[in-house]
Order: C-alpha cells, then sequence, then structure tokens
C-alpha cells in the first residue's frame, strides 16, 4: 500500500489515500507518530498491526454514538461510517458485533418507523422511505402486516387541505388528486373518500 496523497479534513484530521484508491481517515498525530508520508509504502504487517486495530475500534465507538443520538438502520450506519473513512473491513466488523448485541436490528428499526410515520405516510409512502434506508422489502412487508395503516383519514384531511370540495372545477380537481396520488395513495381510495365524505 503506497501513499498517494494526505488530504487535511479538519484540523484535526487527515485523509490518507492509497495508490489503489483506498483511503481511511486518521488524526494528524497519529499520522506523524507512524511516520505516514506521500510516497511511503505501509506492508500488510505494519497495516494490521498498528493501524487497523485503531480503526476497527474507533470505528465500533462512532457506531455507538451515531446510535446515541437516534435508531438507524444498518444501511443508515454504514454510509455514515464510510463518511468519516473507516475502511469497509472496520465497517463490516463494527456492523457485526453491533448486531450480535442486538444494537442494530433491521426488523425493529421498521417496526418503529412504520409505528411512528403510520398515521402520516401512505403504505406506498412507508415502503418507499424504508427502502431508501436500505431495509430489506421483505422485512418492511412483515412490518407492514403488524400494523394498521388508516390511509381515509390521511387522504380526507389532505382533500380538505387543498379545498377540493370547494371547488366546482373539474379540472382542479383532477390536479388535486393528481397530487395526492403523488403521496402514494391509490386512485380508487381517494374516490371511495371523496365519495363518503359527499354522501355524508
Amino acid at each position: 500500500m503506497i501513499v498517494s496523497e494526505i488530504i487535511p479534513l479538519n484540523t484535526k484530521k487527515s485523509k490518507v489515500i492509497f495508490q489503489d484508491g483506498e483511503s481511511l481517515g486518521l488524526y494528524n498525530g497519529e499520522i506523524r507518530r507512524l511516520d505516514i508520508t506521500v510516497g511511503k509504502e505501509i506492508d500488510e504487517e505494519e497495516y494490521y498491526t498498528t493501524i487497523y486495530p485503531v480503526l476497527k475500534k474507533r470505528a465500533f465507538a462512532r457506531l455507538m454514538h451515531i446510535l446515541e443520538k437516534s435508531f438507524k438502520s444498518e444501511n443508515d450506519i454504514v454510509k455514515k461510517l464510510k463518511l468519516s473513512f473507516y475502511p469497509e473491513e472496520a465497517v463490516k466488523e463494527a456492523i457485526e458485533k453491533a448486531k450480535k448485541f442486538g444494537y442494530i436490528d433491521d426488523d425493529r428499526y421498521a417496526e418503529r418507523y412504520i409505528n411512528t410515520y403510520k398515521d402520516k405516510y401512505s403504505k406506498m409512502k412507508l415502503k418507499y422511505k424504508l427502502l431508501e434506508k436500505g431495509i430489506k422489502k421483505e422485512i418492511i412487508d412483515n412490518a407492514l402486516e403488524s400494523f394498521t395503516v388508516d390511509e381515509e383519514p390521511m387522504i380526507k384531511k389532505l382533500l380538505n387541505k387543498k379545498h377540493y370540495f370547494e371547488t366546482e372545477e373539474t379540472d382542479k380537481k383532477q390536479k388535486i388528486i393528481a397530487s395526492i396520488m403523488r403521496q402514494g395513495f391509490k386512485y380508487q381510495k381517494i374516490k371511495d373518500v371523496i365519495k363518503d365524505t359527499s354522501m355524508s
């Protein structure tokens, strides 16, 4: 591993970039202590005895710090650790350790997320949001089965907010319906709510 570049990240840390494209973040004091300079070659033995153990320990500490603030999905944590320039191997080990102790649990994360937002988002939007966070489709589907997501009050609220029942213009009504559909609500479900509301 030959060091090709050392780029300051802030006043305390720098990114060490190797010729093979790999990079890692180290404190400037560590870089000086390990005598890491541009052009220097770091062999595997030196890396795995002096550098990697430090990064491995630090990656797990960073993971725990992230979880202190809020419960995260595995994918969210991986992204954050990689943004801090921890090597992939250290990230993987930190994640496995956290899962072993139950600190990361995507099943539990999906259930908590749905329970928090089931009165705000449509089923489709909940699914999309969780997929976006890297949660597997099977986990999302299982979690959704555990909750009742009542879309009718949400649709009715949106219709009233957009003054659907106050306008007589067909084009405007269609635009309102289209805008609600873009939030993940099905056309037939919206029409049913409109019908029920108009009859009541």
